[in-house]
């Protein structure tokens, strides 16, 4: 059964020296499919939406953020696995690698539940960040 649920998103990024936190909302559809989870919706930025679609299951997340025919992003997460990663932006591509070091999808309260994965990028050998997502899903 298809869900409409209003997302939240707290980023916090760690590159070297430099930290930031990022937060958006969004509006978008939750479905379960046997164990798994589908999650969609579309991110409200400065420079326009960007559809977002998540693919939870028990012990990995499957991430699409952007046009695929455009600038996008598709990442892999499982606990203590390193996982190829694509960035395409401004028509080049970027191969990465994410090391997931925590992955939780969990019911918070009635009607409420949180995605939480925190992760290490890398590209090549070369350490790019440390970041950490958190994804409150309420019903509506």
């Amino acid at each position: 059964m298809n869900k409409e649920v209003e997302i939240k998103i707290t980023s916090e990024i760690h590159q070297e020296d430099d930290s930031a936190v990022f937060e958006r909302e969004g509006l978008g559809s939750l479905e379960r499919i046997g164990n798994n989870w589908r999650l969609k919706y579309n991110e409200k930025n400065k420079e326009g939406d960007v559809e977002v679609k998540l693919l939870i299951k028990p012990n990995e997340l499957v991430m699409q953020r952007g046009d695929i025919k455009g600038d996008h992003t598709l990442m892999k997460f499982e606990p203590g696995e390193k996982q190829k990663c694509k960035v395409m932006a401004a028509g080049k591509q970027m191969d990465l690698v994410s090391l997931t070091n925590k992955l939780d999808f969990s019911k918070i309260s009635p009607g409420k539940m949180q995605l939480k994965v925190e992760y290490d990028l890398f590209s090549g050998l070369y350490l790019v960040g440390n970041y950490a997502i958190k994804i409150e899903v309420t019903d509506l």
